[in-house]
């Protein structure tokens, strides 16, 4: 086993550790990757988009020298080509319909119609392939055309391309940089299918008050396909958890009844669901989740880790310390406009208070945006290093 092989299995046992709520060696610490990165190349957004021999060399340049264990984030959540091919209508990319030096954009609209609820309840997968896909793509506009045919091929062709490079650069920031990966997989919550990606903010809004059956129904169906989705993007690892990026639960978008009736079920049922296959979830809770901290405290115990964004970190360590690992402790917001020393100060002050016993990861509470200082993120990482040794 090299130095690198090692250096990994000692962090990974680091995160593992505190995925179980117990008390590694060092309070494990996370680089958030993200398009703030570029800024400090002569690179552009779009070659780090487009290009993946690219987009790797400029994360393993800012990387080399630096001392965390767990690599958050990325420089692209989806890979545009695999897009371009379908002509899509979802997703805005740099360097085509934006500038070449800002992040991607996504469209939303009502891509899916009050009237489609009953066929979509019956069969979600078929009304994608035959409704949805043709709504949002302009090469697929008429499934089973020879335009469309080529253009699926095209796309999945891409979709196969950006798996097998995403697995040669994971391999690559392991055995060259010792570097641990966050998660494994994706899911969502159902209402955050249906309330993103499908019926839009306006429609949903709109869906809980004139069609409420509906909603508790879709959110049903939907249960299984998340499932599913994690444990095939995951490849069926279990050692890491899914990510699971949530954002309609966040107070007040739904008032406490409403969260409990229409977005926690189908959400915990597919935690639930995937921690009977032993698969945790990375609940990454953007906003405010403290008003729910009580109900997600009934999950079982280790299945998720709960990220701290703008939820209440006392509450949530009070209410779920002990029980599920967590992680943040660093306002995005400070990365951008605070100092180092503030930095310092807001790591040393989260490990007192959150790290004490174990259980818990330092990282920023959300995604790290375009305009954070690498100086704020050294800061963190070596405040982490220095406040962080049990």
């Amino acid at each position: 086993m090299s130095d690198k092989e090692k250096l990994y299995q000692e962090r990974f046992n680091r995160y593992a550790t505190a995925m179980e709520c117990g008390k590694p060696d060092k309070v494990p610490v996370v680089f958030p990757l993200g398009e703030w990165v570029v800024r400090y190349t002569d690179s552009t957004i779009q070659e780090a988009y487009y290009d993946f021999d690219k987009e790797t060399e400029i994360i393993c340049d800012i990387i080399k020298d630096l001392d965390f264990d767990i690599m958050y984030g990325s420089l692209l959540l989806w890979w545009p080509p695999m897009f371009d091919a379908l002509g899509s209508k979802y997703y805005k990319f740099p360097g085509l319909k934006l500038e070449a030096n800002v992040g991607y954009q996504y469209v939303e609209e009502e891509y899916m119609k009050p009237e489609d609820y009953d066929d979509f309840i019956a069969n979600p997968t078929a009304w994608l392939a035959t409704k949805f896909l043709p709504r949002i793509s302009e090469e697929f506009a008429e499934p089973g055309s020879y335009r469309a045919t080529v253009a699926l091929i095209k796309s999945a062709a891409g979709f196969a391309m950006a798996n097998a490079n995403a697995a040669i650069k994971g391999e690559k920031l392991a055995k060259e940089y010792g570097i641990v990966p966050y998660v494994t997989g994706m899911t969502k919550a159902p209402f955050d299918t249906l309330g993103d990606a499908l019926r839009g903010m306006k429609g949903i809004l709109l869906d809980l008050r004139r069609r409420p059956d509906k909603v508790l129904a879709a959110c049903e169906a939907i249960v299984p396909h998340n499932i599913a989705y994690a444990r095939i993007t995951a490849a069926g690892d279990t050692s890491l958890p899914v990510f699971a990026p949530l954002h309609r639960g966040a107070y007040p978008f739904l008032s406490m009844e409403q969260w409990e009736k229409f977005y926690w079920p189908s959400w915990k049922a597919v935690i639930e669901g995937l921690w009977a296959q032993g698969k945790r979830t990375f609940f990454f809770a953007e906003g405010d989740w403290t008003p729910y901290l009580e109900k997600i405290a009934e999950l079982p115990e280790k299945s998720i880790v709960f990220i701290i964004d703008n939820t209440d970190a006392q509450k949530a360590k009070k209410i779920l310390g002990g029980k599920f690992c967590l992680w943040g402790g660093v306002p995005t917001t400070l990365l951008t406009y605070g100092t180092p020393a503030q930095v310092k100060d807001c790591v040393k002050q989260a490990i007192d208070e959150l790290a004490c016993d174990g259980g818990f990861v330092l990282a920023p509470g959300g995604v790290v945006l375009g305009d954070a200082k690498r100086e704020n993120i050294l800061a963190m990482l070596e405040a982490a290093r220095e406040y962080g040794v049990y």
